[in-house]
């Protein structure tokens, strides 16, 4: 499921590992990685891959002159494998989270919009006004 999550023809970190690759690995990847991941929970450490990332400067509009920073916008590419890891942790905290969300809570839960409430609102203020 996290894998599928994962966008392709993305740039990808230091190590080169696209998620196409980590696609195209199939289950023998996937159980060396399941392997790597419960590691990491194990022990509480991350590798220190993870916590390096590649700097790109973009341009972005204006004269392509370069020394001219305002012209251009950093992105920051992450390891490909970290994204997997860190996909797969938050898949697993929102399954255990979404009891603990009150009803009133409708924006960033699955099946739920924030159009609901905005309709609910603009309900209210419209028979507000007809009173």
């Amino acid at each position: 499921m996290a894998l599928g999550q994962l966008k392709n023809n993305k740039a990808p970190g230091e190590g080169g590992i696209t998620s196409k690759l980590l696609k195209a690995g199939g289950t023998p990847l996937l159980k060396v990685l399941q392997r790597l991941f419960n590691a990491v929970l194990l022990e509480g450490l991350t590798l220190e891959a993870w916590n390096r990332t590649v700097v790109v400067l973009f341009f972005k509009k204006g004269n392509n002159i370069v020394g001219v920073l305002k012209n251009y916008r950093p992105i920051s590419l992450l390891s490909h494998v970290y994204k997997l890891f860190s996909r797969v942790i938050t898949n697993r905290l929102t399954g255990k989270f979404v009891d603990f969300y009150p009803l009133e809570q409708a924006d960033f839960r699955k099946g739920y919009s924030i159009i609901d409430h905005i309709h609910t609102l603009r309900q209210i203020i419209h028979k507000d006004r007809r009173v």
